[in-house]
Formats: structure tokens, sequence, C-alpha cells
């Protein structure tokens, strides 16, 4: 009896079939990787393609990366060089073309729609046709042509997205620029400083209110001014930038620079703890008329840990001592602060 070796059989047929038909097809204008490439540019397109053509004869392409000289050795030279080149190529020409041509007519907010929608679709066609191998490449060009070409346009419209509350735009735009070297910084700068903006400008506001100046301000308007501006960012940083540790860190230092120095302190360092002191010495008094019994400790806890993202006001505080030395001169019949909210 005769054994045939099936295997061996059709390999010898794959070389074959790439000497004699394959490599002349191609070489007339690359017919059939170009065949592929028009199918591919009509999907993305809209219409809609026999995918399980693609794939077969995507399939076919890896299957011809034989070594003649060991037909047991498999590669994906062939792949590579007739079609995940001109592929790669061919994408890069699409969507340059496309994302200058849509940023022409739309505005940034419709292109962050855009490119995450575009990233999506390239991601789910190598999953559909495209062999894994190209996965890495693909993403790679398509972040470049499409984020990081576009990264200024996106960095000077963040600070409008901020000023307008447009969360969703800036968890987009976020997601985004974070999947390229250093685009989110920029972005942690800007933030940094539309912190501090909103920090000064809500203390500027309450001494605008007032007649007297800065002794007769409030401590109670003062910290909830603060606090305000403090529990309107962290949640856009926990909400639109997944609590990164950048923007946790822009977040403090532009707190730690309005808390420290305002319209209401001036160049004094310790105006600012002697208000919070002072609002903390009020909370304390559980016969004070501002704070209702079942509401004291929710309040204090207001005032020294504020939970989302910085531990508490007191730590942005460049004169500690000084709320440390006010709270314990302030009036006897006050509670006694805890030592440790004054090490926090």
């Amino acid at each position: 009896m005769v054994i045939i070796n099936t295997h061996r059989l059709f390999q010898l047929a794959l070389v074959q079939w790439k000497s004699n038909f394959f490599l002349y097809v191609q070489s007339k204008h690359t017919k059939l990787a170009g065949a592929i490439l028009r199918l591919i540019e009509r999907q993305r397109n809209g219409e809609t393609i026999d995918q399980g053509l693609v794939k077969k004869v995507v399939d076919s392409f890896v299957l011809l990366g034989l070594d003649e000289t060991d037909i047991n050795k498999a590669s994906l030279d062939v792949y590579k060089d007739h079609l995940e080149a001109p592929f790669l190529d061919a994408t890069e020409k699409y969507y340059e073309q496309e994302s200058e041509a849509f940023l022409a007519e739309s505005s940034v907010s419709d292109y962050l729609k855009k490119a995450e929608e575009r990233l999506k679709e390239e991601e789910d066609r190598v999953d559909r046709y495209l062999n894994t191998e190209t996965r890495k490449q693909l993403v790679s060009k398509c972040e470049h042509v499409l984020i990081r070409q576009h990264s200024n346009l996106m960095w000077e419209s963040f600070q409008s997205l901020l000023d307008f509350d447009k969360d969703e735009d800036l968890q987009r735009m976020y997601a985004l620029l974070s999947r390229i070297p250093e685009g989110l910084e920029p972005l942690r700068k800007k933030f940094e400083e539309h912190v501090k903006k909103a920090g000064l400008a809500a203390v500027a506001k309450l001494m605008g209110e007032g007649s007297e100046g800065a002794d007769s301000l409030d401590p109670k308007a003062y910290v909830d001014a603060l606090l305000e501006v403090h529990r309107k960012n962290s949640e856009t940083v926990t909400r639109s930038f997944r609590g990164e540790a950048g923007f946790v860190a822009s977040l403090d230092k532009a707190c730690r620079e309005f808390v420290n120095r305002n319209a209401a302190t001036g160049t004094s360092t310790t105006k600012s703890p002697e208000l919070l002191a002072k609002h903390a010495d009020m909370l304390l008094r559980k016969n004070n008329k501002m704070a209702e019994e079942e509401d004291l400790e929710g309040a204090l806890n207001r005032v020294v840990s504020t939970p989302i993202v910085s531990p508490c006001l007191i730590s942005y505080l460049c004169c500690r001592w000084c709320f440390s030395n006010t709270s314990r001169t302030r009036t006897s019949s006050r509670l006694s602060m805890p030592r440790n909210y004054l090490s926090a």
C-alpha cells in the first residue's frame, strides 16, 4: 500500500500556485491585493461587502508564505509584502483625506466622535478578516493620522470644553489623546490653570459682594466657595479623566495656589488658615445656630476631609501651624479639634 502524504502535496501545490499564478497576477499592477483594498475602501465608505471572501483571500496570502527551500517552514512574508504594506499605506492616505475634509465642515466635538468610531472600526477589521499581526501597526498608523496630526486642534479646543462642562467630549478627548505619547500633558497644564482661575474668581466674587474687605468675610462662605471649586473639578477628574494621576496632581497644585493666595488673603500666609479655623470652630459649637446637631459631623468632615481626590482642605495650607494655633486659642467652650485633622 502506498501512503500519500497529503499535507506535503498541499504544500507543494502552494509552491506551484505561488510561482506560476500568484506572483504573475500580483506583478500585473498588484491586481489581487488591489481588489481587496478596493473592497475595504468600499466598506469604509459604508457599503456592505463579502467579508468572508476577503478573509479567504487574506488567508491565502498567509498560506503562501512558504520557504521554498523548506516547505515546512511558514512565514508572513507574502502577506506582509503584498497585502499588509499596501493596506497600511492606503489606510494612511484614506484617513488623512477623510479627517481633513471632515474637520473643514464639522466641529471638534463631532470629530472626536468620528475618530473614536474609526479607531473602533479598524480594530474590528482585524478581528473580522485581517491577520492578527497587523493589529499593532494598523492601530499605530490610525492613531498617528487621526490623533497625532490633529492634536494641536484638540489641545486648543480643550478650554472651551471645560468652560461649558462638555463631559462626554472631555471623556472622548482624554481617551484619544491618552493613546499618543505626551498627548495628555498639555491638557493637564490647561486644567491646572483652569482650576486656579476658578478658585481665584470664586473668592474675588465673595470679596466683591462684601463692602468691608477681608476682615468682614464670612468664614463659612469662604470655605464653601473653596470646597465648591474643589468638588466640581475633582468630579471632572474622576468622571472625565478617569482619576488619572497627572490630573489629580494638577488639581492639587491649583488648589494649593488659590487656597493660600487669593483676593481675601492678599500677601498674608495666615489669613486662609485663620478663616478655615474660624469656620471649623463654629461647626464645633453644638449650640451654634449655623449647624443643627445632626449635621455637625457631616459639615466638619467637609472642612477637613473632601474625599473624592484631595484628602482635605487643610492639606493645601502652606501655614498649617497657624490653623493649629488659631484653633487652640478659640473660645474654650468649643469642642477640641482632633489631632489627626491637624496632621493630615
